[in-house]
């Protein structure tokens, strides 16, 4: 048997198996094909469900089969199922569009660090040093299938078996079809789209097959020893003190002129308050970002440090300030003009970051270990965004705007909560609100953003690559 490892190309043992090597391939073929052709485009489907699960088999087969080295993938895999099963249900424009790209770049880096030693759980999603010889790795996988004559007399057997198979399960689908009209339209719905010749396919499809299936070639192969800790340099206190020391009196600048409006919410003379609530919450809240990252470098060659560590208690207990104030401006202006998505992303935000700011301040207090810190984030940002996406936002939306103006109807928006997904309508339709208004819509690529009463493209519930339970399921029940 020929080798297939060579000094730059090492191939983990078990894509030897050829049950496994042939799953691989048939796996990388129907991804690539329905991504090619079977998905719907902008907004998630059924076969983007599909998709999401099959990319997931090999990892959870590794995983039960006890092959990853990595003992904290697991722990990633049901928050990428609860992201599917988000995808499958809610309709705003977070899950539809953002996560599907979250997740894939989630499921690329938890399979690349799948076979990694790692000493702490926040290596999962951390990649580094990788150099991917992706044509080198194909090439042994290949060479591995057909080493021998027997293996082609095995391949020979099967194609025969497939060129007899095929015509005649062509044959019976088709007589079953003209025998029973559900039967044909099951079919037709399973598989209704078109493949018309673009000179792209040809290239696109190779493409994705390889994409594939290097992704589980390389990643399974992909063993690296990461539990060593490394000492970090020590940064220079002169500089650091400097840095942090004039940080911190512009923040106490900032916040002197705060206090009125924290202890008693009085708004400065001479300002619409509108105006005044509007400013400082998404800037405040970048703010409390910049911080949590300067905190987390310095953290990492902190040796524990009197003044470092004084002068980073006051940066982080200033920050957390800020975001207090930030929220209640936020508040301030929600209470005036009503609740909007990105209104409410931000104020969980806030509280994310508000929670790292402390835990920042109490693993300075405590000196426990950076890689704990670093592992509590990971797990809480998981948490954190994982039960964002699973909450039904549009209709907390327009429960808390029909709500807040139930009095005087007048200035409700409706036309923001037209643009809101179908997963409001339930709440609309509950308050007897019409939403739909005279506006004319543009032609063209608009169309696919078009309010959902109006978007065409997404109502198709007969079909299987334009099915999605939680849009069909609010459609059926309320109708257009």
């Amino acid at each position: 048997m020929e080798n297939t490892e060579t000094k730059d190309t090492k191939l983990n043992p078990i894509l030897k198996d050829k049950k496994i090597a042939f799953s691989l391939i048939t796996l990388g073929l129907m991804l690539s094909f329905i991504d090619n052709f079977w998905k719907m485009n902008i907004f998630v489907g059924a076969w983007h469900i599909v998709s999401n699960i099959l990319v997931l088999l090999p990892l959870a087969y590794m995983i039960w089969s006890k092959k990853i080295i990595n003992p904290h993938t697991k722990w990633f895999m049901p928050f990428l199922l609860v992201m599917i099963g988000d995808m499958f249900y809610y309709n705003n424009d977070m899950v539809q569009i953002t996560l599907p790209i979250v997740f894939y770049i989630l499921v690329f880096i938890v399979y690349m660090t799948s076979m990694h030693s790692v000493h702490s759980l926040h290596q999962v999603i951390f990649i580094r040093n990788y150099k991917i010889g992706g044509l080198s790795y194909i090439k042994a996988f290949f060479r591995d299938l057909i080493v021998n004559n027997i293996d082609r007399k095995i391949y020979t057997r099967v194609g025969i078996a497939l060129l007899i198979t095929f015509p005649f399960l062509i044959t019976f689908t088709l007589l079953l079809s003209a025998a029973d009209s559900n039967y044909s339209q099951f079919f037709k719905k399973l598989f209704s789209f078109d493949i018309p010749f673009e000179v792209h396919y040809i290239f696109t499809l190779p493409l994705m097959f390889a994409i594939y299936l290097l992704l589980f070639i390389y990643s399974f192969s992909n063993f690296k020893e990461r539990k060593t800790l490394k000492d970090s340099k020590k940064l220079d206190m002169l500089v650091v003190g400097i840095f942090l020391g004039m940080i911190n009196l512009l923040f106490l600048s900032f916040i002197a002129l705060q206090i009125s409006f924290l202890s008693s919410s009085q708004i400065p003379s001479g300002i619409n308050i509108s105006d005044f609530a509007r400013e400082g919450f998404f800037q405040l809240m970048m703010v409390m970002g910049l911080v949590s990252l300067i905190f987390l470098f310095i953290l990492r060659r902190h040796k524990n440090e009197k003044l470092t560590t004084v002068l980073l208690i006051g940066l982080l207990t200033q920050s957390i300030i800020m975001g207090i104030v930030s929220l209640k401006k936020m508040y301030l202006y929600q209470s005036i003009m009503g609740a909007t998505v990105l209104r409410y992303y931000v104020e969980w935000f806030d509280y994310f970051l508000l929670i790292v700011l402390v835990l920042g301040i109490v693993f300075l207090i405590k000196r426990y270990a950076f890689t704990s810190l670093l592992d509590i984030i990971t797990i809480l940002g998981f948490i954190t965004f994982t039960l964002v996406v699973s909450l039904n936002i549009d209709a907390m939306v327009a429960k808390h705007n029909i709500e807040k103006f139930k009095d005087t109807p007048e200035k409700l928006d409706k036309n923001a909560l037209r643009w809101l997904s179908i997963d409001a309508l339930p709440i609309v339709s509950k308050y007897h609100i019409d939403l739909k208004g005279k506006e004319r819509y543009r032609g063209g690529l608009e169309d696919t953003f078009y309010p959902w009463y109006i978007n065409e493209q997404r109502k198709d519930c007969e079909a299987f690559s334009t099915y999605h339970y939680g849009y069909c399921s609010i459609l059926k029940k309320y109708g257009e």
